[in-house]
């Protein structure tokens, strides 16, 4: 299992966290994931109402978490379609990602002077720092990729370096302006892997990785 799933999963995770049960049930069998746990993950004070039912059916409810007592939780049909669940206690615990640990590490990897400036006027953008003078973002909700690359640029008025996760809502409207406005686009899953020391390595050297990735031409 290459680190694109990784990537993939933090693209369905608007807050970047989940329970515990989510992040193992699905990147378990990554070979990066002890790694990942350990450099980027921290359990939060909260616990999970609700867990995606791994039971296929036509309603597709979430399970709904019902606490006996810390050795009694359970995972509840809310339709009555599939038995419980047991859980353990750690399952139902909120884990989240340390954005700034992660992007320190990417920023590295990259020769991106860091700032730890999220700019606030992006709901769903960091600014990350600098390459050459180039301002450089990163985003993880890449739903509304056209939004947020439009209110960069209205910001800056100028090219600039936009980081995702994976090129998956990579549209050819995107991509051309982009190629218009000379700014670029990095893909993680793409152009760095993740190091059993928790650091990242880029694919390629890094002046053609941020070079190449990419200055699109139009479709």
């Amino acid at each position: 299992m290459t680190d694109s799933i990784f990537w993939g999963y933090l693209e369905e995770l608007p807050e970047q966290e989940a329970a515990w049960r989510e992040w193992n049930n699905r990147l378990a069998n990554w070979h990066r994931f002890n790694t990942f746990y350990t450099h980027y993950l921290r359990v939060e004070g909260r616990r999970a109402k609700l867990l995606n039912c791994p039971a296929p059916c036509e309603q597709g409810y979430p399970r709904q978490v019902v606490e006996n007592s810390p050795s009694d939780i359970t995972a509840v049909c809310p339709q009555n379609q599939a038995d419980p669940i047991q859980l353990k206690f750690r399952d139902i615990l909120i884990y989240s990602l340390r954005l700034e640990a992660l992007h320190q590490s990417i920023c590295l990897s990259l020769n991106i002077s860091y700032s730890a400036d999220r700019r606030i006027e992006h709901e769903n953008v960091w600014h990350l720092g600098e390459y050459s003078g180039t301002e450089v973002y990163i985003t993880y909700k890449t739903s509304t990729l056209t939004d947020t690359i439009s209110s960069i640029y209205l910001l800056l008025q100028k090219p600039f370096i936009l980081i995702v996760p994976t090129m998956k809502n990579i549209t050819p409207e995107i991509q051309h302006f982009l190629a218009r406005n000379n700014s670029k686009l990095i893909s993680i899953a793409d152009e760095l892997s993740l190091q059993m020391d928790g650091s990242f390595k880029p694919v390629c050297c890094i002046s053609e990785c941020m070079k190449s990735s990419k200055n699109y031409t139009s479709p």
